[in-house]
């Protein structure tokens, strides 16, 4: 079985982004309700939105270079196959 490596380091990024969203949030939403002295909803609550959007960035890029690479090996295939 071949393992991809840049498969791999992708899931391992989104995975660390995932964890550092899980610790970051509540730690976020206790800092700003200690600086304004009163519970309230603010920015911090979309700290998972902006995590979920950089992974959905992460997978296009990915996905985008993967159909580009697979584009280019054919177009070198079906040249080879017309000589």
């Amino acid at each position: 079985m071949k393992i991809n490596k840049k498969k791999l380091i992708i899931r391992i990024i989104e995975l660390v982004i995932i964890i550092a969203t899980i610790i970051l949030t509540p730690m976020a939403i206790k800092y700003a309700t200690a600086v304004r002295g009163y519970d309230a909803v603010g920015g911090e609550y979309l700290i998972p939105l902006l995590a979920f959007l950089i992974i959905m960035l992460i997978e296009s890029i990915y996905e985008a270079g993967e159909e580009l690479k697979k584009a280019q090996q054919g177009g070198k295939h079906g040249k080879n196959h017309r000589r």
